[in-house]
């Protein structure tokens, strides 16, 4: 192989791995241990690519956290300050945004089934689309952006 084909292949590679999320900057080990071992405050931590499945942030302030391809399924993060926190590719599946504030937050391409985004103003946030709102779950406190509206469940 050629080096200009060896190059092509590589940057190919490269653009592989960064639309899975991987070749992206890593989550900071001592970021993780701390939300779990319980700190629910942890403003502008690298938490990108983690893995926090059932972990708890209610009430915190996460602002400025990067959660970036992480996996906050069934996450409690009810009540916590995601001001300016980033949530792209994020696996946000059946986990608790209920009142949190996510003024600038961005959810660009976030998974949002069942995701619980009960009387939680989502009137300022990035990125997010009909169809997040159609597969997660609201109330009628939700307030959704100009011409989107959330699906209001029971549970």
């Amino acid at each position: 192989m050629n080096r200009f084909a060896a190059a092509a292949f590589a940057l190919a590679a490269m653009a592989s791995m960064a639309a899975y999320g991987q070749g992206a900057p890593a989550a900071d080990p001592h970021a993780v241990a701390s939300i779990k071992a319980g700190d629910h405050n942890c403003p502008g931590c690298m938490l990108a690519g983690a893995d926090l499945t059932n972990q708890c942030v209610k009430g915190g302030n996460l602002t400025g956290a990067d959660f970036d391809h992480a996996r906050l399924v069934l996450m409690c993060m009810s009540f916590a300050n995601f001001t300016k926190a980033t949530f792209r590719g994020t696996d946000l599946s059946g986990a608790n945004l209920a009142h949190a504030d996510l003024d600038d937050a961005d959810l660009t391409g976030a998974r949002m089934d069942a995701t619980s985004v009960k009387g939680t103003d989502l009137r300022h946030v990035i990125g997010l689309t009909q169809q997040q709102l159609s597969e997660a779950c609201g109330d009628t406190s939700t307030k959704a952006p100009a011409g989107m509206q959330v699906r209001t469940c029971t549970y």
